[in-house]
């Protein structure tokens, strides 16, 4: 037959159990400790990793943009460079152009001279086919009148007591070649008349290259032609032309 349990036997072992349950509260505190601990840890990993992503993601956007910044930069550069050089060819091109066109300018001067030169010898004397005898020779005769400047600028001006003819030299006379000295001759008609010159005024026309066209046009308007021949100049007109007089 078992013993009865006594008072004292059921308070050892609740005594029993609530030292059990305490030492499983105790543990229990003890893991939950640890497990805010583990937690903790974890959050601050993670916000030491977001942190970390934060400054890398900002290092790398700076460095972009300081790429990009320093590219843009570098594009600046280069085409304002190259804007720089290209006004600099531009201007040196039309420098060129502009020193081209005075040496061409100098030189159509020259060959205007080679013209009248090569034009010059016994010129009078070529105007006889029409009976008009000259005896005065002047080469770059220019008329002008006070208060009115230069009225008329002749390369090669002949003259006697009756007749007076104004020669226009050129390299390659052209059409308005021709059509100016018509109003060449009528400003020098005008001079004369003021000047009370009652000589009767002649033109012609003096060409190292004359094409047939242009000989025409000149006939058509009165002038006879200068054309090289030989060592000297050969006037030439057609069959039955008669010099217009101013």
């Amino acid at each position: 037959m078992e013993k009865a349990a006594t008072i004292e036997d059921v308070m050892a072992i609740i005594d029993r159990m609530s030292q059990e349950i305490k030492a499983r509260s105790l543990e229990t505190d003890k893991e939950i400790k640890e497990t805010w601990k583990q937690i903790k840890e974890t959050g601050e990993q993670i916000k030491a990793m977001s942190q970390e992503t934060d400054r890398q993601f900002k290092a790398r956007s700076e460095e972009t943009e300081k790429q990009i910044k320093a590219r843009s930069e570098e594009i600046d550069r280069q085409f304002k460079a190259r804007s720089e050089e290209a006004d600099r060819q531009l201007k040196e091109t039309w420098k060129q152009i502009k020193e081209t066109g005075k040496r061409i300018s100098e030189l159509g001067g020259r060959l205007g001279e080679i013209v009248e030169y090569i034009s010059s010898p016994h010129l009078e004397e070529k105007f006889k086919a029409f009976g008009i005898f000259l005896d005065t020779f002047i080469m770059e005769h220019t008329l002008e009148e006070p208060g009115k400047g230069i009225i008329a600028e002749i390369d090669i001006f002949l003259s006697n007591g009756d007749y007076a003819v104004a020669v226009e030299a050129k390299v390659k006379p052209n059409i308005r070649d021709i059509d100016e000295h018509v109003e060449r001759m009528k400003k020098i008609r005008g001079y004369a008349d003021r000047h009370h010159d009652q000589r009767k005024y002649l033109g012609a026309i003096a060409g190292m290259v004359v094409p047939d066209q242009v000989k025409a046009y000149a006939f058509k308007q009165g002038f006879p032609v200068l054309v090289p021949s030989g060592e000297s100049m050969e006037l030439e007109y057609p069959l039955g032309f008669a010099p217009k007089e101013w």
